[in-house]
């Protein structure tokens, strides 16, 4: 064989090896996008999957209390927030997160406002469709922490992949940006005051 064929040679199995690589590397990145977008759309379905269970347990508070119809209204304007703020899993920033947050926040303080008003009529909580509504809603909150944890971790791989090097050079290629998970919200980071309660 003579040696320019084996250099052509050379050089086509090095360029052969170069795009399988790339393409290996595009298919990971693309594979770790695919999980995100997954990890946010359980999110999301927890949240909604929330949204409902306030909803229905507001509709049975006031019907068992019919004084207190203005919460029922709290609750559908607070949960109408908070289940049409829908975001594109490809355009998730900080900036997004604390809005969706903010809406959630909302609904969050619609259902203590529930809460005290469960308080004025302990009858309440014998109605077997309160019962069984406030454990759903207790087990949906554990199903919204589990899936923001996969969420941040499905986050975290994806950011990995496409801030090493060389992957970043194909990420930036393709278009392929950081994306942000969720953070505690502020204030989080100090204890509680337990003699603010006491006082």
């Amino acid at each position: 064989m003579k040696r320019s064929n084996i250099i052509l040679i050379a050089v086509i199995g090095f360029f052969v090896l170069i795009f399988g690589m790339g393409c290996s590397t595009y298919n990971g990145m693309i594979g770790k996008d695919e999980d995100v977008e997954k990890a946010w759309n359980d999110v999301e379905t927890q949240y909604q999957r929330r949204g409902d269970l306030i909803l229905n347990l507001a509709k049975t508070v006031v019907k068992a209390a019919k004084t207190e119809e203005n919460i029922l209204k709290e609750v559908v304007s607070a949960r109408a927030s908070a289940t049409s703020m829908n975001i594109d899993a490809s355009k998730l920033n900080a900036d997004n997160l604390k809005q969706f947050e903010a809406a959630q926040s909302k609904l969050n303080g619609t259902l203590s406002r529930l809460m005290v008003v469960v308080e004025k009529y302990p009858d309440l909580k014998s109605i077997p469709q309160f019962a069984k509504l406030n454990d759903e809603i207790a087990g949906t909150e554990n199903r919204i922490s589990t899936a923001r944890t996969d969420f941040n971790d499905a986050v975290a791989k994806y950011n990995k992949t496409v801030r090493r090097f060389p992957n970043n050079i194909l990420a930036g290629f393709f278009g392929f940006e950081k994306r942000s998970g969720f953070s505690a919200s502020e204030g989080m980071e100090n204890a509680p005051n337990l003699d603010a309660i006491y006082e």
